[in-house]
Protein backbone atom coordinates (compact mmCIF):
# COMPACT_ATOMS: atom_id res chain seq x y z
CA UNK A 1 0.00 0.00 0.00
CA UNK A 2 2.86 2.41 0.81
CA UNK A 3 4.39 1.78 -2.65
CA UNK A 4 1.14 2.72 -4.45
CA UNK A 5 0.85 5.89 -2.36
CA UNK A 6 4.46 6.80 -3.14
CA UNK A 7 3.86 6.45 -6.89
CA UNK A 8 0.67 8.52 -6.71
CA UNK A 9 2.39 11.18 -4.61
CA UNK A 10 5.39 11.30 -6.98
CA UNK A 11 3.05 11.74 -9.95
CA UNK A 12 1.20 14.62 -8.29
CA UNK A 13 4.43 16.26 -7.18
CA UNK A 14 5.86 15.86 -10.70
CA UNK A 15 2.93 17.77 -12.17
CA UNK A 16 3.20 20.55 -9.59
CA UNK A 17 6.96 20.90 -10.04
CA UNK A 18 6.64 21.14 -13.85
CA UNK A 19 4.28 24.13 -13.76
CA UNK A 20 6.00 27.29 -14.96
CA UNK A 21 5.16 30.97 -15.00
CA UNK A 22 5.21 32.58 -18.43
CA UNK A 23 5.44 36.39 -18.38
CA UNK A 24 3.91 38.19 -21.35
CA UNK A 25 4.52 41.94 -21.58
CA UNK A 26 1.73 44.12 -22.96
CA UNK A 27 3.88 46.93 -24.27
CA UNK A 28 3.67 49.45 -27.13
CA UNK A 29 0.61 47.66 -28.53
CA UNK A 30 2.37 44.28 -28.71
CA UNK A 31 2.38 41.07 -26.72
CA UNK A 32 6.01 40.16 -25.98
CA UNK A 33 6.46 37.33 -26.76
CA UNK A 34 3.60 37.05 -29.23
CA UNK A 35 3.72 33.24 -29.22
CA UNK A 36 3.71 31.51 -25.84
CA UNK A 37 4.34 27.79 -25.53
CA UNK A 38 2.89 26.37 -22.32
CA UNK A 39 1.65 23.21 -20.67
CA UNK A 40 -1.53 22.56 -18.74
CA UNK A 41 -1.00 24.02 -15.25
CA UNK A 42 1.44 26.75 -16.33
CA UNK A 43 0.55 30.30 -15.28
CA UNK A 44 0.33 32.98 -17.95
CA UNK A 45 1.10 36.38 -16.41
CA UNK A 46 0.07 39.24 -18.68
CA UNK A 47 2.00 42.28 -17.40
CA UNK A 48 0.85 45.75 -18.46
CA UNK A 49 3.40 48.20 -19.80
CA UNK A 50 3.28 51.26 -22.03
CA UNK A 51 0.54 52.15 -24.50
CA UNK A 52 -2.38 50.93 -22.37
CA UNK A 53 -4.91 50.32 -21.23
CA UNK A 54 -4.58 46.73 -22.43
CA UNK A 55 -6.38 43.45 -21.87
CA UNK A 56 -6.31 39.90 -23.18
CA UNK A 57 -9.25 38.37 -25.00
CA UNK A 58 -9.21 34.85 -26.38
CA UNK A 59 -10.61 34.56 -29.91
CA UNK A 60 -13.58 32.26 -29.47
CA UNK A 61 -14.51 31.90 -33.15
CA UNK A 62 -12.39 28.77 -33.58
CA UNK A 63 -12.87 27.22 -30.12
CA UNK A 64 -14.99 24.19 -29.41
CA UNK A 65 -17.65 24.63 -26.73
CA UNK A 66 -15.52 22.49 -24.39
CA UNK A 67 -12.39 24.64 -24.90
CA UNK A 68 -14.47 27.82 -24.55
CA UNK A 69 -15.86 26.61 -21.20
CA UNK A 70 -12.39 25.65 -19.93
CA UNK A 71 -10.85 29.01 -20.82
CA UNK A 72 -13.87 30.84 -19.40
CA UNK A 73 -13.53 29.00 -16.08
CA UNK A 74 -9.75 29.64 -15.96
CA UNK A 75 -10.04 33.42 -16.37
CA UNK A 76 -10.47 35.23 -13.02
CA UNK A 77 -12.42 38.46 -12.58
CA UNK A 78 -14.97 37.67 -15.26
CA UNK A 79 -18.74 38.18 -15.07
CA UNK A 80 -20.40 35.65 -12.77
CA UNK A 81 -23.25 34.43 -14.93
CA UNK A 82 -24.27 31.21 -16.65
CA UNK A 83 -21.84 30.17 -19.39
CA UNK A 84 -22.61 31.60 -22.80
CA UNK A 85 -20.64 31.98 -26.02
CA UNK A 86 -22.10 35.49 -26.17
CA UNK A 87 -19.86 36.64 -23.30
CA UNK A 88 -16.35 37.49 -24.64
CA UNK A 89 -13.40 35.63 -23.10
CA UNK A 90 -11.82 38.93 -22.04
CA UNK A 91 -9.86 40.04 -19.00
CA UNK A 92 -10.51 43.39 -17.33
CA UNK A 93 -8.60 46.35 -18.72
CA UNK A 94 -5.14 46.83 -17.19
CA UNK A 95 -4.41 50.53 -16.80
CA UNK A 96 -1.47 50.75 -14.40
CA UNK A 97 2.14 50.02 -15.32
CA UNK A 98 3.04 46.59 -13.94
CA UNK A 99 -0.58 45.56 -13.33
CA UNK A 100 -0.81 41.81 -13.96
CA UNK A 101 -3.57 39.43 -15.04
CA UNK A 102 -2.89 35.74 -14.44
CA UNK A 103 -4.49 32.73 -16.08
CA UNK A 104 -3.59 29.12 -15.27
CA UNK A 105 -3.67 27.07 -18.47
CA UNK A 106 -6.66 24.74 -18.10
CA UNK A 107 -6.90 21.13 -19.28
CA UNK A 108 -6.98 22.12 -22.97
CA UNK A 109 -6.00 19.67 -25.68
CA UNK A 110 -2.68 20.47 -27.39
CA UNK A 111 -3.20 23.15 -30.01
CA UNK A 112 -3.11 26.84 -30.82
CA UNK A 113 -5.35 29.36 -29.08
CA UNK A 114 -5.38 32.91 -30.45
CA UNK A 115 -5.81 36.02 -28.30
CA UNK A 116 -5.73 39.77 -28.79
CA UNK A 117 -5.99 43.09 -26.96
CA UNK A 118 -9.53 44.39 -27.44
CA UNK A 119 -8.65 48.13 -27.59
CA UNK A 120 -5.69 47.52 -29.95
CA UNK A 121 -6.87 44.62 -32.11
CA UNK A 122 -7.11 46.83 -35.20
CA UNK A 123 -3.49 47.86 -34.58
CA UNK A 124 -2.39 44.23 -34.72
CA UNK A 125 -1.96 43.50 -31.00
CA UNK A 126 -2.41 39.74 -31.24
CA UNK A 127 -0.82 36.65 -29.78
CA UNK A 128 -1.09 32.91 -29.64
CA UNK A 129 -0.98 30.34 -26.86
CA UNK A 130 0.48 27.03 -28.02
CA UNK A 131 -0.49 24.28 -25.59
CA UNK A 132 1.86 21.28 -25.66
CA UNK A 133 1.97 18.08 -23.64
Amino acid sequence: MKFVFAIAFATVVGVIVRADRKDIALNSNRFIPAIITARVGDTLAFVNGRGGPHNVQFADDSLSDAAHRLIDAAMPDRPKQPWSRDVPLASPLLALDGETYKVVVPLLPPGRYRFFCTPHMSGGMRGELVVVQ
